[in-house]
């Protein structure tokens, strides 16, 4: 078997793992709001690379304005900022 990544993109070991933390959080959260118990508390390392991971794709899906306003200036803020 090759060790060369197939398909027409590949991620750096960073980036897998910056997505896999998000993707822990997020459905850590979904989990914890469907049986009615609260979030889980991340460390702080890891929500600030998850929120910026998330702010991240939220400027490139709606732009610096959208989200500027979305975090600062609620009476201008679109209705929604979401990374997906």
């Amino acid at each position: 078997m090759s060790d060369t990544p197939r398909g027409p993109w590949s991620l750096t070991l960073d980036d897998l793992l910056a997505t896999r933390t998000m993707e822990l959080a997020v459905h850590g959260d979904d989990l914890a709001v469907s049986v009615g118990l609260p979030s889980p508390e991340l460390p702080p390392e890891t929500a600030e690379s998850v929120i910026g991971l998330l702010a991240r794709l939220a400027v490139r899906r709606h732009g610096q304005a959208a989200v500027l306003r979305a975090l600062s200036r609620a009476e201008r803020a679109p209705e929604s900022i979401a990374a997906f």
